[in-house]
């Protein structure tokens, strides 16, 4: 019962302080993508990222993903549509051989490349909890512009907090806090919100 009772009370800390219809939206498809309501109630809108996610999707932008799986799996028509580009970094030569020669991850690297890149941009993070870490190590030393982030990765203690200093944190995002997530479940975010934003648009 005391364990219950524990997890009933995280539950409720971590409850959205409100839902929209447009995030309602977004979270029932996710749910009939990968068949976990748990998971699509975790996710938590940062008040900006829904109107900056809106810009990377009329403003013909950049969804850079952290996978190359990520990036396959998203919806190649829907993109189309919306004329934006899905990109990855992580196996790009200058990429790996760049952490080769700093010694810390490809994830952290491509991160790194990501921000480079001009115009809007929403971040893709589903795997790989050290781009989450690299961000908010980026943000610590200046500002982070024309970026949303969405931040999926699963896992235990360290991976739960990294997306909880990052919901706390002033950066744009989509986050689905506690243990719960993954390459799946980023892409039926992904996935979700251009198919929000071609109904919005009407296209």
């Amino acid at each position: 019962m005391r364990k219950k009772g524990q997890q009933d009370a995280q539950q409720r800390k971590m409850a959205m302080p409100y839902v929209t219809s447009e995030m309602a939206s977004i979270m029932r498809y996710v749910e009939r993508e990968v068949k976990d309501p748990t998971l699509a109630q975790s996710l938590h809108f940062s008040p900006t990222a829904l109107a900056l996610v809106r810009r990377v999707m009329m403003s013909g932008g950049r969804v850079i993903t952290d996978t190359t799986l990520a990036q396959h799996d998203v919806s190649a028509a829907m993109s189309r549509t919306l004329g934006i580009e899905v990109q990855c970094f992580i196996d790009d030569p200058q990429v790996v051989n760049l952490a080769m020669h700093k010694r810390i991850t490809r994830a952290e690297i491509a991160l790194d490349h990501a921000l480079m890149q001009s115009g809007m941009k929403l971040l893709v993070v589903g795997s790989a909890p050290m781009a989450i870490d690299r961000l908010l190590k980026r943000k610590q030393a200046g500002p982070i512009n024309d970026v949303v982030v969405l931040a999926t990765p699963s896992g235990f203690a360290s991976v739960v907090q990294l997306k909880e200093r990052l919901w706390e944190s002033d950066i744009p995002c989509i986050v689905a806090r506690g243990r719960k997530g993954g390459t799946a479940a980023a892409v039926a975010l992904v996935n979700a919100l251009m198919a929000e934003s071609i109904k919005e648009q009407g296209l």
